[in-house]
């Protein structure tokens, strides 16, 4: 069971995503494998040592030790993201081998999509918004841990209701049959049923903000903006079943 330096995959996600990126653990642990490859791509097409060609051989050299480090960068998120328990560590030296990252004075890649047709499935309305590429991966990111911190805490919420004890709790928090969620983690341990846990999940999102909310509040989209996408986003989704 592998175990991943959190220090090295913050810098890694700075380096893919942008340095003004909102990012820390829950960044982290919700990345998606194919927005990693779409930044990828996008700073791959900037940075490729193919480009400097007809550089100076130094040039080239830097180049080819920059995209190194892109690659490398990218194969450590692709494997905590496909990793089943995301295990972290925190080192006591916090260098980590992208550590001269933010020298290179790269422009910030956006990882929107824009430029390819939306996928033929339903879509939540952050992944629309970036497939229309109307925000980054990034952006999407930082969206979804806003609307995270309105909600009520699972495990809280159901000890307040009666539904768990705290030594419960305490079991489900440190159970590694799965790297899932809390709800799941309850359910397979036989502390709440699957009622209960439909009750506590559509109780926590109506204490949440909408998603788009977010990039009204951030001055990037106004409220009628918001809402022509979402119902672009039902009329996309009408045709698929949700999952």
């Amino acid at each position: 069971m592998p175990l991943f330096a959190e220090n090295e995959l913050l810098a890694a996600c700075r380096l893919l995503f942008g340095a003004d990126a909102q990012i820390g653990r829950d960044f982290l642990f919700y990345m998606q494998t194919s927005g990693i490859k779409s930044a990828f791509r996008q700073k791959a097409k900037q940075t490729h040592p193919d480009l400097f060609a007809a550089s100076a051989p130094e040039q080239v050299a830097q180049q080819a030790e920059r995209f190194r480090n892109l690659n490398e960068a990218y194969r450590l998120l692709e494997d905590f993201s496909q990793d089943p328990h995301k295990r972290l560590w925190q080192p006591a030296d916090q260098t980590t081998r992208f550590s001269r990252q933010p020298d290179w004075g790269w422009e910030a890649a956006e990882t929107t999509s824009g430029d390819r047709p939306l996928p033929q499935r339903y879509l939540e309305i952050g992944l629309f918004l970036y497939h229309c590429g109307v925000i980054s991966y990034a952006e999407m990111i930082e969206a979804l841990v806003w609307q995270r911190r309105q909600r009520p805490v699972i495990g809280s919420l159901a000890e307040r209701w009666g539904w768990l004890s705290a030594e419960a709790i305490t079991e489900i928090n440190r159970y590694h049959g799965r790297r899932g969620r809390f709800g799941q983690r309850a359910l397979d341990l036989g502390h709440l049923t699957p009622f209960q846990l439909q009750v506590l999940l559509r109780y926590q999102q109506r204490c949440q903000k909408p998603f788009g909310q977010y990039f009204v509040e951030q001055g990037l989209l106004r409220s009628q903006e918001v809402e022509t996408f979402v119902r672009s986003q039902r009329q996309h989704n009408a045709r698929f079943s949700r999952r």
